[in-house]
C-alpha cells in the first residue's frame, strides 16, 4: 500500500496505460480521481471519473477544482494523456493535425501542471508524472509531431523540476517503450508512411507482443511514492532504466545528469 489515502489525479486513465496506472494505484491504496476523453475507464465505483479534453483550459480547471473540492487536497498529478499525431513527411502534413497534436501532447500538459501546481504549493508537497516517448531523446522521422511535442514535455518537466527545487514538489517523466496501444494500431494503420525504421518496429511487436503497460504503471508507482522523495526532473525509461534500485542511489542521480536532456558537445 504504497499510496495508501494519497489523493491522484490521473489524467488519460481510459488509455492502455493509462487505464493500467488507475488500477496499479487503486491497489496500492490510492483515492482516485480519473480523466478520460474517449470512454470511461473501468475501475472501481468509488472512482470519481471527469469527462475531460487536455487542450481545453477551462475543462482542466473545472476538473482539478472538482477534485479539490472532494478531496480537499491533490498529492500526485499522473498525465497520461497523448497522441502521434500525423505520421508521414513533413512536406505533406497537414498543418492543423500537427498542431493539434502539440497541443494535446504540450500545451495539454501544461494546462494539467498550471491548473495543479497552485495547490501543490500551498500543501508544500506533491508529485507530477508526465509521459513521454520514444520520440522525446532522438531524432523520429515522420513523426515529427509527436516528437517535437514530447520532447518539448521532457524540458519542461526538468526547467520545471528546477524551478520547484525546495519546494517538496518532484516532477519527472516516464519513456514507457513500445506498449501495445491505441498508437500503435495507428502506425500499423499508416503503413508505409512511417519509413523504413518504423516497419522493423512493427515486425518486432508483431513478434514479441510489445511492453506490458504494467511495467510503466509500476514505475509511476515508484515515482508517486515517498520511496522516490527527491529524484525530479528526469526522464525515466520504464524498460531500460534499473529504477528498482533508484531508491538509494537518488543523491548520486541528482547530481548527475542522468535521465537528462543535453547537447553532445561538437569535437
Amino acid at each position: 500500500m504504497q499510496l495508501k489515502n494519497k489523493v491522484c489525479l490521473i489524467a488519460g486513465a481510459s488509455g492502455a496505460i493509462g487505464g493500467a496506472v488507475a488500477r496499479r494505484f487503486q491497489e496500492e491504496g490510492a483515492r482516485l480521481a480519473v480523466g478520460y476523453l474517449s470512454h470511461e475507464p473501468l475501475l472501481d465505483h468509488a472512482t470519481v471519473r471527469f469527462a475531460l479534453n487536455v487542450r481545453d483550459w477551462s475543462a482542466v480547471q473545472k476538473c482539478v477544482e472538482g477534485v479539490e473540492r472532494r478531496f480537499g487536497r491533490i498529492d500526485v498529478l499522473v498525465n497520461c494523456t497523448g497522441v502521434l499525431g500525423p505520421i508521414g513527411p513533413v512536406s505533406g502534413t497537414p498543418a492543423e493535425a500537427w498542431v493539434e497534436a502539440v497541443e494535446t501532447n504540450l500545451i495539454g500538459s501544461f494546462y494539467l501542471t498550471r491548473a495543479i501546481l497552485p495547490l501543490m504549493l500551498r500543501q508544500q508537497s506533491g508529485k507530477i508524472i508526465h509521459f513521454s516517448g520514444g520520440g522525446a531523446a532522438y531524432a523520429r522521422p515522420f513523426f515529427t509531431a509527436y516528437g517535437a511535442s514530447k520532447a518539448a514535455l521532457v524540458r519542461f518537466t526538468e526547467s520545471l523540476a528546477e524551478e520547484l527545487r525546495g519546494a517538496n514538489i518532484d516532477v519527472n517523466a516516464i519513456a514507457p517503450g513500445p506498449v501495445n496501444s491505441r498508437m500503435w494500431d495507428q502506425i500499423r494503420a499508416a503503413g508505409d508512411a512511417g519509413g523504413e525504421r518504423t516497419r522493423e518496429e512493427i515486425k518486432k511487436m508483431e513478434q514479441g507482443g510489445g511492453v506490458s503497460p504494467e511495467r510503466a504503471a509500476s514505475l509511476a508507482v515508484f515515482l508517486a511514492s515517498k520511496r522516490a522523495n527527491g529524484l525530479t526532473g528526469r526522464l525515466i525509461s520504464a524498460i531500460y532504466d534499473p529504477w528498482e534500485e533508484f531508491e538509494q542511489r537518488i543523491p548520486a542521480i541528482m547530481n548527475s545528469e542522468a535521465g537528462t536532456l543535453r547537447r553532445v558537445p561538437m569535437a
